[in-house]
């Protein structure tokens, strides 16, 4: 079994018979691209054919010179020796590319074709010309603060192939501390990872993977892979993609990964504060009173109703009522309303009409395609189109036809589509059955419209302001959708995404995806998360089945589902014991852990929480730990340890809300802010059945999130006995 190695070995590297040489070759790699950071920012040799161009020019010349130097500490991390086509020649590949005109110094981007072979277990591959290439090394090199520190040779076909350097260079990595921001996994994605992260772009995936797998962190590196020009016209730039993340806490931790990927610009928010802003409702509260009940509630059957109900809200089948019910509506609107006008079309006049069985077929027809610019829009613009034919109008013409039109047509369609406001509608179906029921037709069975007509949440407090629920906004964001289009607001306009990246996927409504997928251009939606811990399973699909299918709805062809089948987070210790409470409800197949040993798990109880946790923490720090998490299973019962705490000369930072901001040491949060996060150690307070009750599933869940946050150490707390699963 493979023992933790220290960050460098610069000792034993250097007796590697090629050090010296690489060392040369880092010193000449770093004078060619100081050379070319002069030549960029020489601003007399970016110089146009006119003023407004040259500026331009020096502009963009800063602007890449600025770039390439942040990489000049590390300018690369890797090198390939190929073979290809009788000649062999050596590839550096790093965070950004650079091409050296004059001599050997050139990089390539790990995000290219090529720079993907780094990664790939396959030593034969064949180049764009159709010819056969075989790589005879593969080389990690630790380059930082612009020295050599070490070289490892992954693979090497001259000395039997694979070396099991690349174990080695993992683990040491993954002996190192937490950060407070995401990890960068360029230089040590491990094969399946890269798989997982360069599936063919323009093909929506899903990616199935434990805690501690790096399924969050291959979704920003496949987003930055994505913005590669070898994407060809499937390119994602940073400006039309969005990354929609769990929680605000988790949102801000995993930006901090953004600027060391090159994508700066990329929007990181949650689902919640997106729908909000789409629909413009920033200023109006957000609830999630099923999330509430589930965490404070001990009746099973309450429960049940609530999660029953969250799930018949986010159906895909939502979308069908929602469209039915809108069409009810804008028919019985129209009524018998019909149009009649004369313009003037040149030296002449001419009269257009529109019956009442005119403007019914028009809006049917509307009503029976799905365009992105919704039913309001397109419906103007059906109108727009049958004028213009009747009055016979010129391509010179229409401009002023259709000014003539403008206040008619706006007063036309404003009555038929009056007051249909997205809050407003989706209650309006949902509180009324007799609505409901003629909006559902066959559509629902019976059932899940008695579920969909309950109340289970009458004992959780509403907001006294205005406010939306979480399971709520999807049904809002249909009717939105349905009624103006989705996408991404360019002024008065929408336009898709370029790309669209789902954190903790299991938590997202069949129905929101169904959205998202319209939103976004078709095939371009990465979703990565774990069946198995769903805290917030009640909004989520039942199966990856169902997402595939509403992707598939959405107007793509659904979703390729990958996994991935290692855990590089924690020890072995730490893995195992996770591994034990997953294995009480985790029906996905044995995740495969790192054999990193680690310390035992510390078990501490027969004393106060708080002097139990203050105990765990300061051994934790003791032994080298700095950021470290004592995670609660409510707000509220970490609100209340700060103090006591305290007591025991242990000052923990409370996160309590997604307002708060995870700035590394000893912090103190609920398991659904936790989830996500990764700490040097954690603390696991009131680790037993009174607090995680044994015969619930959901318990489990948050159990299983809990005690997996750990990279190296752990320590389970309780008063009384622990936990049984433990």
């Amino acid at each position: 079994m493979p023992s933790p190695l220290p960050p460098s070995l610069p000792d034993q590297q250097t007796v590697h018979p090629e050090f010296a040489a690489e060392t040369q070759h880092l010193d000449g790699t770093l004078s060619s691209m100081l050379a070319q950071i002069e030549a960029w920012e020489d601003r007399s040799r970016n110089v146009g054919a006119d003023l407004e161009t040259s500026l331009t020019l020096a502009d963009t010349a800063e602007e890449h010179a600025a770039m390439l130097s942040v990489h000049l500490p590390a300018p690369y991390f890797g090198s390939l020796k190929v073979r290809v086509g009788g000649r062999e020649q050596t590839l550096y590949v790093g965070k950004i590319a650079h091409r050296d005109l004059k001599g050997p110094y050139s990089i390539t981007s790990w995000e290219s074709e090529v720079g993907g072979l780094f990664y790939s277990q396959e030593t034969g591959w064949t180049t764009p010309r159709g010819l056969k290439g075989t790589i005879q090394r593969r080389r990690q090199l630790d380059v930082r603060q612009k020295t050599l520190h070490g070289l490892t040779d992954l693979y090497d076909a001259s000395a039997g192939g694979d070396t099991g350097g690349r174990e080695d260079v993992l683990l040491r990595r993954l002996s190192e501390g937490s950060t407070t921001g995401m990890r960068d996994v360029v230089e040590t994605l491990q094969p399946e990872q890269n798989a997982a992260m360069r599936a063919p772009a323009g093909q929506s995936v899903l990616i199935q993977g434990a805690a501690g797998s790096g399924k969050t962190t291959i979704g920003f590196h496949r987003l930055a892979w994505m913005m590669h020009p070898d994407r060809l016209h499937h390119r994602a730039t940073p400006e039309t993609t969005l990354v929609l993340m769990p929680n605000q806490v988790l949102a801000s931790y995993a930006a901090r990964v953004l600027p060391g990927l090159n994508l700066e610009g990329v929007t990181v928010t949650t689902p919640e504060r997106w729908q909000l802003g789409f629909l413009g409702l920033e200023k109006m509260d957000v609830t999630d009173r099923t999330l509430t009940l589930l965490l404070q509630d001990r009746d099973n059957g309450r429960r049940r109703a609530a999660w029953r109900r969250a799930k018949a809200l986010g159906d895909v089948r939502m979308l069908a009522v929602v469209r039915r019910y809108l069409r009810l509506r804008l028919e019985a609107n129209l009524g018998t309303l019909a149009y009649q006008a004369v313009v003037e079309t040149g030296r002449k006049e001419a009269e257009v009409q529109l019956s009442s069985a005119q403007l019914h077929d028009l809006l049917g027809t509307v009503l029976t395609r799905e365009p992105l610019e919704g039913y309001r829009p397109a419906f103007r613009a059906a109108l727009e189109a049958e004028l213009l034919a009747q009055a016979n109008a010129t391509d010179a013409q229409e401009v002023s036809v259709l000014r003539q039109l403008a206040p008619d047509l706006t007063r036309l369609v404003g009555r038929i589509f009056a007051g249909m406001l997205p809050v407003t509608e989706a209650r309006r179906l949902l509180q009324d059955e007799a609505t409901l029921r003629s909006a559902a037709g066959e559509l629902l069975d019976e059932r899940t419209l008695s579920v969909l007509l309950s109340d289970p949440l009458a004992s959780v407090a509403k907001p006294r302001r205005s406010y939306a629920d979480v399971t709520e906004l999807p049904l809002m964001l249909a009717v939105a959708g349905l009624l103006d289009g989705l996408g991404r607001r360019v002024g008065n306009a929408l336009e898709p995404y370029s790309h669209v990246v789902l954190d903790e996927a299991q938590d997202y409504a069949p129905l929101l995806y169904a959205l998202l997928g319209r939103a976004a251009r078709p095939g371009h939606i990465t979703a990565l998360g774990d069946l198995n811990q769903g805290l917030h399973g009640y909004k989520g699909p039942n199966s990856w089945a169902d997402v595939q299918a509403a992707l598939g709805n959405a107007g793509g062809a659904g979703a390729e589902l990958l996994r991935l089948s290692h855990t590089y987070r924690s020890t072995r210790q730490i893995t195992e014991l996770s591994a034990q409470v997953a294995a009480t409800y985790n029906r996905a197949a044995g995740v495969v852990g790192v054999d990193r040993d680690g310390a035992a798990v510390e078990r501490l109880t027969g004393a106060p929480l708080p002097e139990l946790i203050a105990r765990a923490v300061k051994t934790m720090q003791a032994a080298g730990q700095t950021n470290i998490a004592v995670v609660t299973r409510r707000a509220s019962d970490a609100d209340a340890l700060v103090p006591l705490l305290q007591q025991h000369d242990l000052d923990a930072q409370p996160i309590l809300n997604e307002l708060a901001r995870y700035v590394g040491g000893v912090v103190i949060l609920p398991v659904n802010l936790a989830k996500g996060l990764e700490f040097d150690g954690c603390v696991v307070a009131g680790a037993d059945a009174q607090t995680y009750d044994p015969a619930t599933e959901y318990e489990s869940r948050l159990l299983y999130v809990s005690v997996s946050r750990g990279l190296h150490r752990l320590a389970l707390v309780a008063e009384g006995e622990l936990h049984p699963l433990l």
